[in-house]
């Protein structure tokens, strides 16, 4: 295929890349954020064990499963869809990839900020990446 014809491609997967290192950047910003938080929580708990948050042992391996579980249902459908616009529209399959790991990865996106909100580390502000 001549270059020519490819150039209006790769602006789209300039894109789509772009939109999995934003996602990565966020999941890698915010865990540490949410282990910090949940390791605060369990020391305060050792000095006064009825301060200990009900149930959030439980809650940190069941929604890391749930979180799992939503990824894999969104990157599936993504997938799909990929499939079918990719008979509508001319994308390199590069950008496919990109779309299935951006739906695999909101999942746990949404996961982290829910978590940091809950936990008490405050509002995400708008334009870093928690929109």
């Amino acid at each position: 295929m001549p270059l020519r014809l490819l150039q209006p491609l790769l602006g789209t997967t300039s894109l789509g890349m772009a939109g999995v290192w934003e996602a990565m950047g966020e999941i890698a910003r915010l865990s540490p954020m949410v282990i910090a938080l949940r390791t605060d929580a369990a020391l305060a708990a050792l000095a006064d064990p009825k301060s200990a948050p009900a149930g959030e042992p439980v809650r940190m391996v069941a929604e890391k499963f749930d979180a799992l579980a939503q990824s894999t249902v969104a990157a599936t459908l993504e997938a799909g869809l990929t499939v079918g616009r990719s008979m509508t529209e001319r994308r390199l399959p590069v950008d496919a990839a990109f779309r299935v790991a951006t739906a695999a990865l909101e999942p746990i996106r949404g996961r982290l900020r829910d978590n940091v909100r809950r936990l008490g580390a405050g509002r995400i502000e708008p334009g870093t990446g928690g929109e």
